[in-house]
């Protein structure tokens, strides 16, 4: 109602359900399956009611109860700069890799943050998703987004073919951080985002 401009109308569509509730409980307790999960969450802050969505408890109940075949989680992952890379963003990342098959980071340049924004992209294998997001040409992102828009839909300001490969090759430093990471967040022993640095507890 007070920020019609960010939702764009899409409160407005038949097709949304909206909850307000805990994720994680709800996750745990519903019977439905999904193609896709989608996670714009609160940063896994100690005092927040967030973190138990960056678990490996978590993500191995999604990968094993909550997703259909050939299904796909992402998940917003904290800052992805030069000084946050290394801690909330490569751990989330690593906690990923150890219920899903394929996981991908990219980030993307959010304005209302003023920076950087990671992301990560989850799957298990099946095949009718390839090994990699990058294994799609620009060309095909492009006609596919062309494909599935109808006469209603707007497109999008962001996305298409070109950016899909610039936001998922992300710079050496990154790469090295993620590749370093040992990590893995868990509900017993949880990592907490705290303005450029991440604890564990």
């Amino acid at each position: 109602k007070e920020l019609p401009t960010w939702h764009d109308g899409c409160l407005e569509d038949p097709r949304l359900k909206v909850i307000y509730g805990d994720a994680f409980k709800y996750l745990f307790e519903c019977k439905e399956k999904f193609d896709v999960v989608i996670m714009d969450i609160a940063d896994p802050v100690e005092a927040g009611p967030g973190y138990k969505l960056y678990t490996k408890e978590f993500y191995q109940h999604v990968a094993d109860n909550k997703l259909n075949e050939g299904g796909v989680l992402v998940t917003q992952s904290t800052a992805c700069d030069v000084i946050q890379s290394h801690k909330s963003f490569a751990t989330i990342h690593k906690t990923l890799k150890a219920a899903f098959d394929n996981v991908f980071p990219y980030r993307a340049f959010i304005i209302s943050f003023g920076g950087p924004w990671g992301f990560n992209l989850a799957w298990r294998n099946h095949k009718t998703l390839p090994s990699s997001p990058l294994q799609i040409s620009s060309q095909q992102i492009d006609e596919r987004l062309k494909s599935c828009h109808d006469e209603k839909a707007k497109d999008s300001k962001f996305y298409d073919g070109v950016t899909h490969h610039g936001i998922f090759n992300l710079p050496k430093h990154i790469r090295a951080a993620l590749k370093a990471c040992t990590q893995v967040s868990t509900i017993d022993n949880p990592c907490f985002m705290q303005y450029g640095a991440l604890e564990t507890h």
